[in-house]
This record gives C-alpha cells, structure tokens and sequence, in this order.
C-alpha cells in the first residue's frame, strides 16, 4: 500500500502504521469517543498527512489545520488555532517548530486537553527505533528526577569540555515529561523523554560549553563546540571556533528583538535510552547522558519569562550537582 505526496514521492504507509499508532494510543491514550487535532505547517506536510490518512481509515474523529510556518520554537498560534486547541481532547502538533512553550498551548492543556508535541517531525524520524519507546514504563525514573529537581535550592554542571555553570532552582518545580500524556493538561514529545525545571531569573551564572547539538534548522548536530557565557541569568558571549555558528546564533537571538530572548529559561535531562544525537529536538533533548539548557521563554514551564522564542543547547556527558547530591555522573545517572 503506497501513499503519493504531490505527485512526485511515494512512501509505503504500511511501514509507519505501527509508530503511528503507538504515538496515538500509547502516547496519546487516545479513546475512541475523543476529538484529535493534528496541526502541520507546508514543511510538515508529507509526515502529518501519513497521521491523517491513518485517522481516517480508522474513522477517528479529527480536525487537520496547516498553520503558518516559524522558523524559531515558541511563536504563538493564530486566534482561530488557538480556539481550536481549547475545543479539543488530544493535540498533535506536527509544525516545523515547537509551540509548546506558548499561551495557546498552556490554556489548551488548563481547559484538559493533552498535548503531544511533534515539532520536526519527518519520515526518517518515524522509523527511528526511540519512537517505539516503553514510555509508561521509563516514567519512574522521570518521576524520581523531576522530584529531586523540585526538592532542590540550586543546580551545579560541569563537563570534560569545560562547562562549569550554577543555576538557582529554590521555589521551582520540576517537570515530569515522559514522552506520553494520560491526564487532562499533559504535555508530552516523544521520542522526548526528560524532566526539566525553569531556573529562577537573574541569577545563573558560568560558563556553558555545547558539544552536542543545538536543534534548529541552521545549525543541529555539531562539528565544532560553542561556548556560552552566562551572566545575572542571561546569555552574554557566544564563542566558537566555527565563525559561522557564532554568527548564525547572534542574528538568531538579534532577529527577536527583545532581551528576554538571552534569559536562561530551562535545564532538562534527557532519560530515553533509545534517543542519540541527530539534529532534531526530539531526540537530542531526549538522549540519555545530556543534558540541556533551554534559552528565552519559560513561562509556560513554572517560570517568569514571556517571549516569543525558545533555543535549547545539549552537552555531552555532564555531572549535575543538586545541591550536595549528585544526580549524574559524566552522564550516568547515578540515583
């Protein structure tokens, strides 16, 4: 069974049938009497078209909106998406870019819908082995973490390469996100599996050496280390070798026109043993051994910074501290 995209590819749907399914039912608990959304932009089309014609042939009940394309995470969502959102049960977001960190999200989620964030999401991903993840299974590990993030006064990493950075966490609450949403308001990414917690603004201090990926279209997987420097909770330096990292970063965090784009919005953990590295959001912040540092917004995650924009960093093989307790290891968690 082949399913034709505009007239000139063909994929063979039966191949996806299964991922698709387990993103539906076991990320999704998706029930039979349930409305789904599918939100897709024109570069998701191809993927959220093998989503829709699965609905379809198994009489799902769903409503499929093209948004227009962001090429930076956080944007919000027209008036009318927005509402949509409001008006139903589970959500796949399948846009080119994340809107998880958005109000239209957040009030969607408040008003009992789940969200299932699929920003990047293509063909190859879909066949990635990480998609057919034990979601439910890996969520007490997830658990422990994000509680020992909300048990926590402040947040020390270190790395090999140089990463020597203390965040404030006193006061915060840690984000439990395994990969699958059950109950009203639950936000999950899958292959994403992470616990991840907003630190308090304006007061982060180091030095941040990325040598993973930093997941956006212009750069993903990296060749060369970019170095960060943080100050009174904001980005202040951006260093690297490749001087076209360092100019492409600097006119990203310029284009949005506002300060509170440099604001250290989130640290998260990545906890799915079948994620690696490849580029795309979902699998880097999901890699077990990295960790993560969220740039920008916050405010949809407990924290207090409202913008547009959401930039995540991913290093390699970190030790956390959380205050005297350590929580990994050059990337082995040890709890």
């Amino acid at each position: 069974m082949n399913f034709h995209y505009g007239g000139s590819l063909s994929v063979k749907k039966d191949r996806y049938i299964k991922p698709i399914e387990h993103i539906i039912f076991h990320c999704g608990n998706l029930l039979s009497e349930e409305k789904v959304l599918v939100l897709y932009d024109e570069k998701t089309e191809l993927v959220s078209s093998l989503f829709k014609d699965y609905m379809e042939c198994n009489f799902l009940n769903y409503e499929y909106i093209k948004i227009p394309y962001s090429c930076t995470h956080g944007t919000e969502p027209n008036n009318f998406v927005a509402n949509k959102m409001l008006s139903s049960d589970l959500i796949i977001g399948l846009t080119s870019t994340s809107i998880a960190h958005t109000f239209a999200r957040k009030n969607a989620c408040d008003n009992g819908a789940r969200y299932l964030s699929l920003p990047d999401y293509s063909i190859d991903l879909l066949q990635h082995p990480s998609i057919l993840t034990d979601y439910v299974k890996r969520a007490i590990t997830v658990k422990k973490v994000s509680d020992i993030l909300s048990q926590g006064n402040s947040i020390r990493v270190l790395s090999k390469k140089g990463t020597d950075i203390w965040l404030p966490i006193n006061g915060r609450l840690g984000n439990c996100c395994p990969g699958y949403v059950k109950n009203p308001g639950d936000l999950g990414s899958p292959p994403d599996i992470e616990a991840n917690i907003a630190p308090v603004e304006g007061a982060a201090r180091g030095i941040i050496v990325t040598d993973g990926a930093i997941p956006c279209k212009d750069i993903g997987l990296l060749n060369d280390d970019v170095t960060l420097l943080v100050k009174d909770g904001n980005l202040v330096k951006i260093k690297s070798q490749n001087k076209d990292y360092v100019d492409t970063l600097n006119n990203i965090f310029s284009d949005v026109g506002s300060i509170k784009a440099y604001n250290i919005a989130e640290f998260g953990v990545g906890l799915n043993e079948m994620c690696t590295l490849t580029g795309n959001m979902l699998t880097d912040e999901g890699s077990y051994g990295t960790v993560h540092f969220g740039i920008g917004s916050n405010a949809t995650i407990g924290g207090k910074n409202d913008v547009s924009f959401h930039l995540d960093f991913v290093i390699r093989n970190p030790t956390v501290i959380i205050d005297d307790l350590i929580l990994i290891n050059e990337g082995v968690l040890v709890i």
